[in-house]
């Protein structure tokens, strides 16, 4: 039983562990994007 609970509880904390990496990884390549969007518009203005 104690072997079932901990393989039940790894799995259900796995999935979370890679939403949140996912969310990092999204949120990584989103600042990239938004800041080489606000230095061309920068560069373009002066």
């Amino acid at each position: 039983m104690k072997d079932c609970c901990k393989n039940g509880s790894e799995k259900s904390e796995k999935p979370s562990l890679k939403k949140w990496f996912n969310y990092a990884v999204y949120c990584i390549v989103a600042t990239i994007v938004i800041g080489a969007l606000i230095i061309q518009i920068t560069n373009n203005a002066s």
